[in-house]
């Protein structure tokens, strides 16, 4: 998507349910247009199963990616602080248990002490009974304090058992998923392992992103699962089923599909996007009425077993007496799909994420295309951890513009292109094209094949 997302959701709820007509062949394989256009064939799995399948994931990512990660930075410990309310990113990816809250205040402690396996400690309050994840469960709720019970005697006392040289924190200035130390946080943490190992705190940024950023073979499936969710979500609401052309506005269109993710009991990770084109270019709102002739760009992404998609889709409503749209709205579409051509000329693991955005940019050039590039990681966390192939703005997109991109990673490749529609009066449009894929040595591969023909919603009578 192209705005802020701001809202990070821990968990999807998923009715145990199975949606969708068939769809020829595996995900990744080339498809005609019309194969293409049609509903993905898609398994949802039930709430319970999801859950175990994140909880899974998570231990393997601890016992596999965790150590390299740590010693590749240095850091000998890694604290994460968190607190419930306030609970931080990186928290529902190193439990074993459904639910993240932080406790009261809770300290996750990982430790290097030279062996094979890092040496695991969650301490706090609301704790499992019980943890495949962690080796010690250690709560205070009886730990007496000088004001009561507290986190910091347990706290302190693990960090001098293993005496770190270097203790990894949550903080960054360039990666949100990176920054989820809080300053009262910090501060708790400084007064309770005192000034000797409070000098050694460090952040830990590179080591969360080689942790979160690198895929496990077992995550593709369920990307693929969900890539197929949020796909047929697009393709119902961009049809007659959400959209009555003349009455529809942009806001019932939205609340549609709030009110099918509820039903459906999936959670989206920010506000759905619907937005109207039509000739005489005219700005759409919630209280546009979706018109015979208007062109409908849907934005919706979802999470589920703790990954996340992020997808846009197009469709036409038919005039009366239409039965296509017209051929100059195709050719946008076209022109759109040319570019995220072009990314997957250049994209090639190692690669710079900003270089990728300007050789693709500059190749749709060459083919005629007036091409934007926006596209961002994703998999844990819609505008993801990883490299993102946006400009080189560091204020704005931080450090991530920087990251090579990642093999095996998962990428939302977000562009647009922007063409002159004869039967608009050579209006200039510009259409937004987004698909989840995964990168190879020899480029993308998407989970779904992408959109290749404007969807269409009918007006007027259906026909015999």
């Amino acid at each position: 998507m192209t705005m802020p997302k701001n809202t990070h959701v821990r968990f999807v709820a998923m009715l145990a349910c199975l949606l969708g007509a068939g769809c020829a062949g595996q995900p990744g394989e080339p498809k005609t247009a019309d194969q293409a256009a049609a509903p993905p064939s898609f398994t949802v799995r039930p709430l319970k199963a999801q859950a175990e399948a994140l909880a899974a994931n998570n231990i393997k990512r601890v016992d596999t990616l965790l150590l390299p990660a740590m010693r590749k930075a240095g850091i000998s410990c890694w604290v994460t602080m968190s607190r419930e309310f306030n609970e931080d990113f990186v928290l529902t990816y190193i439990q074993d248990e459904r639910g993240d809250t932080g406790g009261h205040r809770n300290a996750y402690v990982f430790c290097d002490d030279g062996s094979d396996r890092v040496k695991r400690f969650a301490i706090g309050t609301h704790l499992p009974e019980h943890s495949a994840l962690y080796d010690k469960l250690i709560s205070y709720g009886r730990a007496q304090g000088p004001t009561g019970p507290s986190l910091k005697p347990m706290l302190r006392q693990v960090i001098e058992e293993f005496k770190p040289a270097k203790i990894g924190i949550n903080q960054s200035r360039t990666i949100p998923f990176c920054d989820g130390l809080t300053v009262e946080m910090k501060a708790f943490l400084v007064d309770a392992i005192g000034p000797v190992y409070a000098a050694r705190l460090v952040p830990a940024e590179q080591m969360i992103v080689d942790f979160l950023d690198t895929r496990l073979p077992d995550e593709r499936p369920l990307m693929t699962e969900a890539a197929g969710l949020t796909r047929a979500i697009h393709e119902e609401v961009l049809s007659n089923k959400a959209i009555e052309p003349g009455k529809s506005t942009v806001a019932d269109v939205k609340w549609y599909v709030h009110r099918r993710l509820a039903e459906l009991q999936v959670v989206t990770w920010y506000m759905p996007i619907v937005r109207v084109d039509r000739a005489g270019d005219v700005e759409s709102n919630d209280a546009t009425v979706i018109q015979p002739g208007d062109l409908v760009h849907t934005d919706i992404g979802v999470v589920y077993a703790g990954l996340y998609t992020d997808y846009q889709k197009n469709a036409y409503v038919l005039k009366p007496g239409e039965t296509a749209a017209p051929a100059g709205l195709e050719k946008a579409l076209a022109n759109a799909l040319r570019v995220q051509d072009a990314i997957r000329e250049v994209a090639r693991p190692g690669k710079i994420g900003y270089v990728v955005k300007e050789e693709a940019e500059a190749l749709a050039k060459t083919w005629g295309v007036s091409a934007s590039v926006y596209s961002h990681s994703v998999g844990l966390g819609g505008h993801g951890i990883g490299a993102w192939m946006n400009p080189n703005w560091p204020d704005r997109y931080g450090v991530r513009t920087t990251f090579p991109l990642r093999l095996g990673a998962y990428y939302s490749i977000e562009s647009s292109g922007t063409t002159e529609v004869p039967e608009w009066g050579s209006q200039k449009v510009s259409i937004g094209t987004e698909e989840n894929v995964f990168l190879t040595d020899q480029g993308y591969t998407t989970f779904y094949p992408r959109q290749e023909k404007l969807y269409i919603i009918k007006s007027g009578p259906a026909p015999k």
